[in-house]
């Protein structure tokens, strides 16, 4: 499928999307494993090299999505350090996400004027972040490409955008390609605790978020939903070129 411009995705573009593919690999394969796994055994699972494990471990653990622990030791000798999948809370740093959320989500209440007006402030949020020096990974962040917005009809430059503020944010994003688009696989959600309860407004914030993000990124990328929770650590957000739009 080709939805890239003609002159072909730009390289630095694609290595940032790759990034958060690969760290989304490592965190799908450490959700997997109760006991929990060591660098090389990640490495294994995910055929990436034991250092590039490492690098994009630090950031899970930063980000407080996973944590580090003694495993079992196979005989005498120091037990091996393994990562384990952080399940009782919010990744450190993010947790003021969801409590805005919740104060947001009782001040509005719930129903469809509570929905529009979450949307509406998850979308002035991807718009600030969009492209702005305080996302990491993005232009202007120390790690991020020295780029403006993104060009306007650029899908390719539009995605790794959105992936970069999505990382960045502690959503731990996988993009895959699809037959009219492609599909976000969003595997920790910063709003995960309180959307459990009653997704109205929390999920409202998220769509919304993605679609300040797109509109700033050059517009080529038209976020068409959201499937909240298709399994308990899973949601998915479906993509579609915005040329696509019937008139």
């Amino acid at each position: 499928m080709a939805l890239s411009d003609a002159s072909g995705p730009r390289p630095d573009l694609v290595a940032a999307r790759r990034t958060g593919e690969r760290r989304a690999d490592v965190l799908h394969a450490i959700a997997g494993a109760r006991e929990g796994l060591g660098v090389r055994a990640l490495a294994e699972a995910t055929g990436l090299h034991d250092n590039t494990v490492r690098f994009h471990l630090e950031r899970l653990v930063a980000d407080g999505l996973v944590e580090r622990r003694q495993g079992r030791s196979p005989g005498p000798g120091r037990p091996p350090l393994v990562f384990v999948a952080r399940r009782d809370q919010d990744g450190a740093g993010h947790d003021n996400y969801e409590l805005i959320a919740g104060a947001l989500a009782m001040h509005l209440g719930d129903g469809e004027e509570a929905m529009v007006a979450a949307e509406a402030a998850g979308r002035a949020w991807g718009r600030s972040h969009a492209g702005s020096a305080g996302s990491p990974g993005s232009p202007g962040h120390a790690g991020g490409p020295d780029r403006a917005d993104a060009p306007a009809g650029d899908w390719e430059a539009g995605l790794d955008e959105l992936v970069r503020v999505m990382d960045g944010a502690g959503f731990a994003p996988e993009i895959t390609d699809a037959a009219d688009g492609a599909t976000v696989r969003v595997h920790h959600c910063p709003f995960g605790n309180l959307a459990r309860e009653d997704r109205t407004v929390p999920c409202a914030v998220h769509l919304g978020l993605m679609r300040g993000v797109a509109e700033v990124a050059g517009g080529a990328v038209r976020v068409e939903g959201l499937e909240p929770f298709v399994t308990p650590s899973l949601c998915l957000a479906h993509l579609a070129p915005a040329a696509a739009r019937s008139s």
